[in-house]
């Protein structure tokens, strides 16, 4: 990626744009723009795109790539809450608020992004009732979802939970395979561990359960589902 030619980043932000459910009812001048006046950024696997507690002076929008979105504690102690790949944004709140960010997010793969300052944005949203409604529309869609996440992590046993992330997984970055469904996001046992907020031995555990069930399989950062109607069965408690 690092060797494509600026105007090569700005056709992958663009598209990007276009496949973005929160800008699918925007005016294609405003796109145009916003690739226009955004910056184009590259970040190294690892690398830092944004702090929690930081200023937010741009909406984030990847182009390629994907970025870990996550929390950390004062004793040191990381939650992932979730992975954004192609076409998915945040640092919604800060762009909107003017306030500091909410999150830390790290590059999870060398990841493109399309930083569109905030100005840009806010002038867009001024002028395009539309544009406004599908931003109002987005952060709905995120808050039901962290309400579910709280539901889920204050009542359901870690065997389910780990069944609903993984099915999550499936709907993201499932492939479908003669042998099930490959969850194409690369994620070692300690990332998924971070997801659910539970130690790694813990979780381990109920993955290894999985599999001697033989509902999954796990392989090099990879997971497999092989039997996904059995899966959702142990999602809901059955």
């Amino acid at each position: 990626m690092t060797e494509l030619s600026k105007s090569s980043q700005r056709e992958l932000a663009r598209a990007a744009l276009a496949r973005a459910p929160a800008f699918s009812q925007c005016a294609s001048a405003t796109l145009d723009r916003f690739v226009a006046e955004g910056t184009l950024r590259i970040f190294k696997r690892g690398e830092t795109v944004s702090h929690r507690g930081g200023p937010v002076s741009n909406l984030c929008v990847l182009a390629t790539g994907s970025v870990e979105v996550s929390a950390t504690s004062a004793t040191g102690k990381r939650h992932v809450l979730h992975y954004l790949e192609s076409g998915q944004l945040f640092n919604v709140i800060g762009a909107f608020d003017g306030g500091p960010g909410i999150h830390d997010a790290i590059a999870h793969e060398e990841t493109l992004a399309l930083l569109i300052p905030r100005a840009t944005l806010l002038a867009a949203v001024e002028v395009e009732p539309l544009l406004a409604m599908a931003m109002v529309r987005f952060l709905c869609l995120r808050s039901r979802a962290l309400y579910d996440y709280i539901a889920e992590h204050t009542l359901l046993p870690l065997r389910a939970r780990c069944a609903r992330l993984l099915l999550s997984l499936v709907e993201l970055y499932g492939a479908s395979r003669p042998h099930g469904y490959l969850i194409t996001l690369k994620l070692s046992q300690e990332e998924f561990a971070d997801m659910l907020g539970r130690s790694r031995q813990s979780v381990n555990k109920e993955l290894r359960t999985l599999e001697s069930e033989g509902l999954i399989k796990t392989n090099y950062s990879q997971f497999i589902i092989v039997d996904l109607p059995t899966l959702q069965a142990v999602a809901e408690g059955r």
